[in-house]
C-alpha cells in the first residue's frame, strides 16, 4: 500500500479538489482506494460524498481517534454510486461544531495517541482489506493532526498557488515541518496562470525557478480552470467530466505515483 497525503500552507489552494478527484482517478483505474479526511477543521467530504452515503453515517474518523470504534469500522464504500472499476473507501471526519471543536481541542497526550491508532489503522488497511492507496486530505499549515499524517505517509504532495503569499508559506512550512520528517516531497503548482506568477518567467523555467528555491521537485502545473474554481470543493470531475482537461493533469500525476 502506498500511503500519500495531500497538504498545504493555507486554505484555499484546491487541496480537497485534487485529493478527491486523484481518489476517484485510481479508484477508476481498478485499485482499492482509502479516501481519508483528516481536515478536522474544516471536513467537507461528508458534504462532497453525501448524495453516495445510503444511510446516516454510524462512525466517524474521529470516532475511531476517540476509541469509539474499530479500523474495520472506518471505511464507507462508494463505489457501486460512482460506477467504478475498482474500490472507493472514504473515511469521513465529523462536520459538526461539536465535533470539530472538541478535536481541536485535544491535548498534546491524545495527539501522541493519535498516531499510535493511525498507525494501527494503516496496517489494518494493508493486511486486511487490500487497500493499495491511502490519500490524506490534510488540514492546512500544522496542526497536529496533519502533522501525524505527514509523518505516516509514503509521500507528500504539497498543493500551492504561485503567489509570493503561499510561496513564502510553503517555503516555510518544509523547513519547519516536512525537512524534519524526511518524507518524500513533491509539489502541484494549483491554479497557475501566467498573471500570478511570482516570477515573470516562462512556464518551464518557472517550474524550475520554484523547485531551486522550496529544493523539491514539480510534478505538474494546473491552470487555474473557471468551471473548476467556480465549483471550488464540490467538483468530482474525474466521475462527471473525466475528458476534462483538469483531470487529465491529475491522470498524469496518478501516473507519476508509483514513481515518487
Amino acid at each position: 500500500m502506498k500511503t500519500i497525503s495531500i497538504h498545504s500552507s493555507r486554505g484555499g489552494t484546491g487541496k480537497t479538489v485534487i485529493a478527491t478527484n486523484l481518489a476517484c482517478v485510481l479508484a477508476n483505474r481498478g485499485f482499492n482506494v482509502a479516501l481519508l479526511d483528516f481536515d478536522f477543521r474544516a471536513p467537507s467530504m461528508a458534504i462532497i460524498f453525501s448524495k453516495a452515503l445510503n444511510s446516516p453515517v454510524k462512525y466517524w474518523l474521529n470516532d475511531f481517534l476517540n476509541g469509539r470504534c474499530k479500523e474495520g469500522q472506518v471505511l464507507i464504500d462508494i463505489s457501486n454510486f460512482y460506477n467504478l472499476k475498482g474500490k472507493l473507501q472514504v473515511g469521513l471526519a465529523n462536520p459538526s461544531v461539536e465535533a470539530i471543536n472538541n478535536l481541536t481541542q485535544k491535548s498534546q497526550a491524545w495527539e501522541a495517541a493519535a498516531v499510535k491508532k493511525l498507525f494501527s489503522l494503516l496496517s489494518s488497511f494493508n493486511s486486511d482489506m487490500g487497500v493499495n492507496y491511502c490519500i490524506f486530505d490534510t488540514s492546512p499549515g500544522v496542526q497536529y493532526s496533519s502533522v501525524n499524517a505527514l509523518a505516516s505517509s509514503d509521500v507528500c504532495i504539497i498543493i500551492m498557488n504561485s503567489d509570493l503569499v503561499d510561496l513564502t508559506g510553503t517555503k516555510n512550512m518544509l523547513k519547519d515541518i516536512f525537512d524534519i520528517l524526511d518524507k518524500k516531497t513533491v509539489i502541484i503548482l494549483n491554479k497557475f496562470s501566467p498573471e500570478n506568477r511570482v516570477v515573470p518567467n516562462k512556464e518551464s523555467d518557472f517550474a524550475l525557478k520554484i523547485e531551486e528555491i522550496l529544493k523539491h521537485p514539480v510534478i505538474s502545473k494546473i491552470p487555474c480552470y473557471c468551471d473548476v474554481l467556480q465549483a471550488q470543493r464540490m467538483a468530482l470531475l474525474a466521475i462527471q467530466q473525466p475528458d476534462h482537461p483538469f483531470v487529465r493533469k491529475l491522470e498524469e500525476v496518478a501516473d507519476k505515483i508509483d514513481d515518487l
